[in-house]
């Protein structure tokens, strides 16, 4: 099999030589497959570029300008589908993960059960976990396996593996976070799902992406997949939902006309006609969908 060790990295000359080589060491004590390592460089303006190739990457693609998260976890996925690769694992640049994790995080896409597997952390993490990033974790695990119906325990992990099933076609539009978006759009192509539990540290350099803009980029990324894979699960319900309401405001108003009650039959003549016209016209999207 082949395997690529995607690293997606912004200004972590701290850490990135030590990660590199770490991981190389793990590929190295692995003769059953052939493993690589790509660096992607999301526009760092430190040395990262040049410590992770005289760390011994196999090579570091870079973005001129930093984009995002979800844009260099792209990339590495273009790269795992054009280079030939079977399975892709994700791995994050400040080593909060074991890099012995790598070889287990893809025993079950081996074993043909899963097609993406999720680090699970809260079985193994080693440090209390600041409070309102375990609440955000619980808030969008919680919304995630709600909309895929999974088992989902840890929808954030910066450790996952994907198959090739799942990246030969990948749609991740979004370039702020990866996370949610392979979740929806392996979901909604009907591919399977696997936790396995991962070591998880502290972090000892850089700082987290995650911040009080987070829920506000990654639920307008989780619609905008759920839009372009499955159109017809958004615009229905959205087109009948203002149906329902220009039915019920001026059905309500007509009914208050004819009692007596108003002076006119449609009272709320902006909101019935904004609302109705909004509806049929997404209903229409929908249907040429």
């Amino acid at each position: 099999m082949k395997i690529l060790i995607i690293i997606p990295a912004y200004n972590e000359e701290e850490r990135i030589g030590k990660v590199v080589q770490k991981l190389r060491a793990v590929s190295g004590s692995c003769s059953e497959h052939d493993i690589s390592i790509y660096v992607i460089n999301d526009g760092s303006t430190d040395n990262t570029l040049d410590l992770a190739q005289q760390a011994g990457a196999d090579r570091v693609v870079s973005h001129r300008n930093n984009i995002g998260l979800g844009a260099a976890v792209r990339t590495g996925l273009n790269a795992a589908r054009v280079d030939g690769f079977d399975i892709a694992v994700k791995f994050d640049a400040d080593l909060q993960h074991a890099p012995e994790d790598v070889l287990r995080i893809i025993v079950p896409i081996l074993n043909d059960e899963a097609d993406i597997v999720y680090g699970h952390r809260f079985n193994r993490i080693s440090y209390s976990m600041p409070l309102i990033r375990r609440i955000g974790n619980k808030i969008f695990t919680g919304l995630m396996r709600h909309l895929t119906r999974w088992d989902l325990k840890d929808s954030q992990p910066g450790i996952i593996a994907l198959a090739r099933d799942y990246f030969e076609k990948s749609y991740i539009p979004g370039d702020y976070n990866y996370t949610q978006q392979i979740l929806m759009d392996a979901y909604l192509r009907g591919l399977r799902f696997a936790h396995v539990d991962v070591q998880f540290n502290k972090r000892e350099t850089g700082c987290s992406f995650v911040s009080w803009k987070y829920p506000f980029k990654v639920i307008p990324q989780i619609i905008q997949v759920l839009v372009g894979i499955k159109p017809l699960r958004f615009f229905g319900p959205l087109g009948t939902l203002f149906l329902f309401f220009a039915c019920v405001v001026g059905g309500f108003d007509l009914f208050n006309w004819l009692v007596g009650g108003a002076s006119k039959p449609i009272e709320h003549t902006n909101f019935t006609l904004g609302a109705g016209l909004f509806g049929v016209q997404t209903l229409f999207f929908w249907f040429s969908c």
